[in-house]
């Protein structure tokens, strides 16, 4: 009988950007191999990506076609049960944490985490169970949010939000028979040192809005300019988790991966306009951002995106994350300031 591989699962590869990091790390770094679940459609992308894994270790990264979302996760009877038996650790990123996300891909949310709950199930050696949910699960609820809490009574802006909600009730009903990890990382932008994006939604709508206003312009500012935005880089988010996850008191809880020093909607801001070589913005106009941002010829293609964003700045929350610390502390891994990547973040929209 051969060597049992173990191996680590991650779903969501290569469309969510932290499904994209965590292969990355998890090829160079971790001793077990790594299977990415790829949709059919995306085949083409991940052998591309896999490409850029050091060669020495590319071979531990295996692709299985299938759907999250899928009865047995769309693999054939023969590959869920090898696949099964193999895996160790689940990292469930395929989750849409998009707040401008369609009614029907909220319901794949909640479809997708029923059947990687199946799966974990049917895995003899699972260790954990790590699913990347969002601080957004919070929805309307604005002041402190601790990482116990979850509730609908705020309710909530959009669908995906909702789905985040669904699929942690879904988790909590599992965590007595299995050793599930919940992680709710804030508003993710690009890698901080390379400044490697995904999309160019969220902080991004404000950088491309500048980039494509005159050098004069000077942006206005919403009518809450000390909404706190707590954005993190995938880089941190993943470093974090993959900490996290590996401690065995992480089993059973919720992790906030957040910035604990949020900058304010007036200071991200101004950040921009220096980094992008616009004026200051102006804090008193009849013309609000959320106008000038729904107005703007560059962005009318994204108007759901943008709408959903301007929501997520006029609720002003702050997100506990004693759990985070607690696991983080003596780690060395630590939130870079929004200062020390900003213009990482400005050279990504520019290439756009």
């Amino acid at each position: 009988m051969g060597t049992l591989v173990r191996s680590v699962l991650v779903t969501g590869f290569p469309g969510r950007q932290a499904a994209t990091h965590l292969v990355r790390e998890l090829a160079t770094h971790d001793e077990r191999s790594v299977c990415c679940l790829v949709n059919e459609s995306q085949q083409e992308r991940a052998l591309g990506l896999l490409d850029a894994i050091p060669e020495a270790v590319r071979d531990r990264v295996s692709l299985w076609v299938g759907d999250p979302r899928s009865m047995d996760l769309g693999l054939s009877g023969e590959e869920f049960a090898v696949l099964a038996e193999r895996v160790e650790v689940i990292h469930h990123c395929a989750s849409i944490t998009d707040p401008a996300g369609t009614q029907e891909e909220a319901a794949g949310n909640v479809r997708a985490m029923a059947e990687v709950l199946e799966f974990a199930e049917a895995a003899p050696r699972l260790q954990r169970l790590v699913c990347w949910s969002s601080a957004m699960v919070s929805g309307n609820r604005e002041g402190f949010v601790k990482e116990t809490d979850l509730g609908d009574e705020a309710g909530f802006r959009n669908p995906i939000e909702e789905s985040l909600y669904r699929m942690e009730k879904i988790l909590g009903e599992a965590a007595d028979e299995l050793p599930i990890v919940v992680l709710r990382p804030a508003l993710m932008v690009g890698d901080s040192a390379t400044g490697e994006a995904e999309d160019l939604n969220g902080l991004y709508l404000l950088i491309r809005f500048l980039l494509s206003a005159p050098e004069d312009y000077r942006m206005p500012t919403p009518s809450r300019t000390g909404v706190r935005i707590s954005a993190v880089p995938v880089d941190y988010a993943v470093r974090a988790a993959l900490h996290i996850a590996s401690d065995a008191g992480s089993i059973g809880r919720t992790f906030h991966i957040v910035d604990p020093k949020p900058v304010t909607v007036r200071h991200a801001l101004q950040l921009f306009a220096e980094a992008t070589g616009r004026p200051a913005p102006r804090e008193h106009d009849p013309l609000n951002l959320a106008t000038a941002l729904m107005r703007a010829p560059g962005l009318q293609r994204f108007r759901n995106t943008t709408r959903a964003f301007l929501d997520h700045l006029n609720t002003d929350v702050i997100y506990d994350d004693r759990n985070t610390r607690e696991l983080l502390a003596d780690s060395g891994i630590s939130c870079p300031a929004l200062e020390s990547y900003v213009d990482a973040m400005v050279a990504r929209a520019r290439q756009a």
